[in-house]
């Protein structure tokens, strides 16, 4: 059986497994702008260096720390680097991009996701996408008719990565929610479940085709696997130059990629910058966690605060 049958084999058996952290699965996928035309290569750690993504912002007096995710993981990313794990410590709030552990809400996005009978996947796609589509998956094609595109994107990465033996329980958002409850620390949501499944679920036709052939394509390239294992290792070596340049080379796939990382991506940060300016000013100590493609390059929530004024240096 090859990988595009087992694919299809497994969607319906996976789907509800991973539908918790659904929709952040591709969140990483930056719309950063990278003007250096060098390959993306992760920089050596050195031994006490800092996994992942670690920021510490300033505002006069007040001092924030920002963290970038990788949605799904693996168990041996833990501990956190012990600089991570003091900038968690200290706070007494975190705030996450949304609240991926609430069954309720994750219930309540569940219809935006799918489409309505009669409507269907394929009166949203070009015919020609169409056909790629069940020349792709065969039969599973029909099955996953009711399925908007990013629902049908998510799982199938979602699945690619528990190949890989990446656990969506591991990821490192879920990771810090569950310390938060546990810790009895406030979790305040950046966005929430519901507004990322508004933006998702009212893609145009045009993003929809997008979406669907960028899939297929990486596909058939067998990208997908690849693509990931580059995200992990430029994360673990805190390449932020790599990450922005893996996520930027996705988006620029096709110009409809590119307008859909612009409103995936992009659009969003500056509603997450408000919000942490905003609780910076009501003197909470903050520890933000985001996906890792948010706070790499231009447009970027790092790129949004330093224009705004305000000290964001990362932390090896």
């Amino acid at each position: 059986m090859n990988v595009i049958q087992q694919l299809s084999a497994v969607f319906y058996r996976v789907l509800m497994s991973c539908i918790l952290i659904v929709l952040s699965c591709f969140s990483s996928l930056s719309h950063a702008q990278v003007t250096s035309d060098k390959p993306a290569q992760a920089k050596a750690p050195s031994a006490e260096a800092t996994r992942g993504l670690l920021f510490e912002i300033k505002s006069g007096s007040k001092t924030a720390y920002l963290f970038g995710s990788i949605h799904i993981a693996k168990a041996d990313f833990y501990p956190m680097s012990p600089k991570v794990e003091a900038a968690y410590m200290q706070a007494d709030t975190v705030a996450v991009e949304a609240d991926t552990s609430d069954p309720a809400a994750t219930q309540a996005m569940m219809p935006k996701l799918m489409y309505t009978a009669p409507d269907k996947l394929e009166k949203h796609l070009s015919a020609a996408t169409w056909n790629d589509f069940k020349a792709v998956f065969g039969p599973g094609a029909e099955q996953m008719q009711a399925l908007k595109p990013f629902m049908i994107s998510s799982a199938i990465a979602m699945q690619i990565g528990m190949q890989l033996g990446f656990d969506p329980m591991q990821g490192i958002d879920m990771h810090f929610i569950k310390r938060a409850k546990a810790d009895k620390k406030a979790l305040v949501e950046l966005e929430s479940l519901g507004f990322q499944a508004d933006i998702v679920s009212n893609l145009t036709d045009e993003e929809s085709d997008a979406l669907i052939a960028s899939l297929i394509d990486s596909i058939k390239k067998r990208e997908m696997a690849a693509e990931l294992q580059k995200i992990v290792d430029a994360w673990k070596a805190a390449d932020t130059e790599a990450v922005a340049k893996l996520f930027v080379d996705s988006a620029n796939k096709n110009p409809g990629s590119k307008r859909l990382m612009k409103m995936l991506m992009d659009d969003r940060n500056e509603g997450m910058v408000n919000k942490i300016n905003q609780m910076m000013k009501e003197d909470k100590k903050l520890f933000v966690v985001v996906g890792a493609g948010h706070l790499a390059g231009e447009k970027s929530v790092v790129d949004l605060l330093k224009k705004q004024g305000l000290e964001v240096q990362q932390i090896r």
